[in-house]
């Protein structure tokens, strides 16, 4: 289970679109574009950083073909990954 504080925006979602991608599950990374994992290998960690990004202006646009300009902000949520399942078994 992924654990820790995460800001109010990210809401109820977010935990769970991250404990899914560590599942491999195929559902989730449908929504992807293309899952940057191997298929038949989920990820060990999964992390994610907030930026801040903003429109580049007219002029940086036609110099460098950028139409953002990214900032980093901080660590959003820190490596994270499933917790281990302890499975009890009868004595």
């Amino acid at each position: 289970m992924v654990r820790g504080a995460l800001p109010a925006y990210a809401g109820s979602w977010f935990g769970g679109l991250v404990e899914r991608l560590l599942e491999n599950d195929r559902d989730t990374l449908r929504l992807l574009r293309r899952s940057p994992f191997p298929p038949d290998a989920p990820p060990r960690f999964v992390r994610a950083r907030l930026y801040r990004y903003q429109y580049t202006t007219w002029r940086e646009l036609r110099e460098t073909g950028a139409y953002w300009q990214r900032t980093y902000v901080r660590e959003y949520l820190p490596a994270t990954r499933l917790a281990t399942r302890v499975e009890l078994r009868d004595p």
